[in-house]
């Protein structure tokens, strides 16, 4: 699955589904995603160890308004699952992320620093 957030004809983020099989990978400029995350396969690794591999470059957090789901803001990115399920492998859908969002610079801010930000831009 991919798909497309727009506000007002603006492209706002791309979020990538997990693929359906082991044989679908996502590329960038020919370059395999997950590769350029330093080999962190944020599909079929469970999600508590993708969050502290990207921990060990990158700042990470629980998203605020959903506790399964984490935002690495310096890169734009979040990890997204329906629920948590950390210590059940078996239930893949809370022990695996489901969907990766790459957003535009500002698709994080709070409602203060989207406005700081449209001052520095005019």
């Amino acid at each position: 699955m991919i798909s497309i957030h727009c506000t007002r004809d603006t492209l706002e983020a791309i979020e990538l589904g997990r693929p359906s099989s082991q044989t679908d990978h996502v590329l960038f400029q020919g370059v395999d995603v997950f590769t350029l995350l330093q080999g962190v396969d944020v599909f079929t690794l469970p999600a508590r160890d993708v969050v502290q591999r990207m921990s060990q470059f990158t700042s990470i957090e629980e998203d605020p308004d959903d506790d399964a789901s984490f935002i690495a803001p310096d890169l734009l990115l979040s990890f997204r699952r329906p629920f948590a399920a950390d210590d059940e492998p078996e239930e893949e859908q809370g022990h695996h992320f489901s969907s990766v969002l790459l957003a535009r610079p500002g698709y994080y801010d709070t409602p203060d620093q989207a406005a700081e930000r449209l001052q520095q831009s005019s």
